[in-house]
């Protein structure tokens, strides 16, 4: 880890409230990391104060549902090749089948909407510089203005908190959760 963390007790008391209430929540092999990821961002707990109602909300409380939100997070993972990210899971409404569709997005088990969704968040993950208007005309027969909003949105936050993990070695190339069921490396 490339950056200090400040220790659950010493964090302000918001922090630590967030803290109490999400760490339960956390698969027991993600959890030692996401407690050096949120002890950095403790760091600088006025910044922290104000991202965690953002992150929580666009991530669980958006108009996309949680099976999508989560296959959008896994196609960005699938592209920065997070070993952590490819291994948790916040949905049980997304299988392992599903998962395993995520980088072609032409299996049957998806819906149209799916396959629209994951498309742009595979392009935003990956090739950014791919997404272009046939992206968004896809989107739009699918998704209203807000929903393509929250998704560029939630593209953004899950490739960017990813980065996060990487170039602080919070996560690093050797990884130490076990194989898991996550997107063929």
């Amino acid at each position: 880890m490339l950056v200090n963390t400040v220790p659950k007790e010493s964090m302000t008391p918001y922090l630590r409230t967030v803290a109490d209430e999400l760490y339960p929540q956390m698969p027991q092999d993600f959890l030692p990391h996401f407690e050096r990821y949120f002890g950095m961002l403790a760091n600088a707990p006025e910044h922290a104060e104000r991202l965690f109602p953002y992150y929580l909300g666009i991530w669980f409380e958006n108009s996309i549902g949680p099976r999508l939100t989560e296959m959008m997070r896994l196609a960005i993972a699938n592209g920065t090749q997070c070993p952590l990210c490819l291994n948790v899971r916040y949905s049980d409404e997304v299988t392992e089948a599903d998962v395993a569709a995520i980088p072609d997005q032409q299996a049957a088990s998806l819906s149209p909407r799916e396959r629209a969704a994951l498309r742009f968040a595979s392009a935003f993950g990956g090739d950014h510089h791919a997404i272009g208007a046939e992206h968004f005309k896809e989107l739009e027969e699918h998704f209203s203005d807000r929903q393509i909003t929250e998704i560029m949105l939630f593209c953004a936050l899950a490739l960017g908190l990813g980065r996060i993990l990487k170039v602080t070695e919070i996560v690093d190339a050797a990884c130490p959760l076990p194989a898991g069921p996550g997107v063929a490396r």
